[in-house]
């Protein structure tokens, strides 16, 4: 039985929430399973294979567009070749925008030559973009939109029922907790006592299903955030204290752990 990791997707550019890869290929290879609370799309270029969602194999072949919904266990593979692109959408794109991204559920498989044009012309919009253009940067966010107002108008399906192990659950429901509390205290036994579990079964159960630790995820996410605060213009310490961390030697550390640069390189006052 495959274990499905936990994705915690880290924005490098607070203009761009997605994450775009222009080509993946598996030759007789299945990727790494994994979920995360983030919509996924694929677009099949070339060859066949699969995606798996959950206990569910359907087949993806070149021109498909393939929905992964949010919080969905899934992977990839070909017992041939398929080459894909895969576009990740954070829900904070979708909810500036007025849509209802955790209410809704899409169509998985898709062949409509409209949606993959759609899709091409994110490609296009990236292909054209370089770090600090911020005219490109609009390019790509109205495609992204234009691809998700597409699927909204055609193809939203009924929410499946909830299928979610007890394990799932904790786990999402310690990353809401982390979310909602960013700027305050946050500890193992607080978190424990809001889900109502003890603190040893949630760190196993989080460690077993993220690969991490809850307060290496709590300082991930801190500083994920705190990126997008002073690449926004913030002020390094008041992007510290805004994200929960009181020491600012100690944020600097965990920054520069995290994404190998003083968070002082990313200040516009610098």
């Amino acid at each position: 039985m495959a274990t499905y990791k936990y994705e915690t997707h880290i924005l490098p550019d607070p203009l761009l929430p997605f994450i775009f890869h222009p080509r993946y290929c598996h030759s007789r290879h299945q990727c790494p399973p994994n979920w995360h609370e983030n919509i996924e799309i694929l677009h099949c270029t070339d060859g066949s294979g699969y995606v798996k969602c959950g206990a569910q194999a359907l087949p993806f072949c070149q021109g498909d567009i393939f929905v992964v919904n949010a919080d969905v266990p899934h992977s990839v593979g070909s017992d041939q070749t398929v080459t894909y692109r895969c576009l990740i959408i954070d829900n904070s794109f979708c909810a500036a925008n007025g849509i209802p991204v955790s209410q809704l559920h899409f169509k998985d498989r898709i062949q409509d030559p409209n949606l993959a044009a759609l899709f091409e012309e994110v490609t296009a919009a990236y292909s054209s973009h370089s770090r600090g253009d911020t005219h490109a940067a609009a390019g790509i966010r109205h495609a992204v939109l234009g691809l998700l107002l597409q699927l909204w108008s055609h193809y939203c399906v009924p929410k499946p029922p909830d299928s979610h192990t007890e394990a799932d659950k904790l786990v999402k429901d310690t990353l809401t907790f982390i979310r909602q509390n960013l700027s305050e205290s946050i500890t193992l036994d607080a978190i424990a006592d809001c889900i109502g579990v003890s603190k040893y079964h949630l760190s196993r159960q989080f460690k077993l299903f993220t690969g991490k630790t809850v307060i290496e995820t709590v300082n991930l996410i801190r500083c994920t955030e705190a990126k997008r605060l002073i690449e926004g213009g913030m002020r390094v310490s008041a992007a510290a204290s805004a994200c929960g961390f009181e020491n600012l030697s100690y944020f600097t550390r965990t920054f520069k752990k995290q994404f190998h640069t003083l968070p002082s390189s990313l200040s516009r006052d610098t």
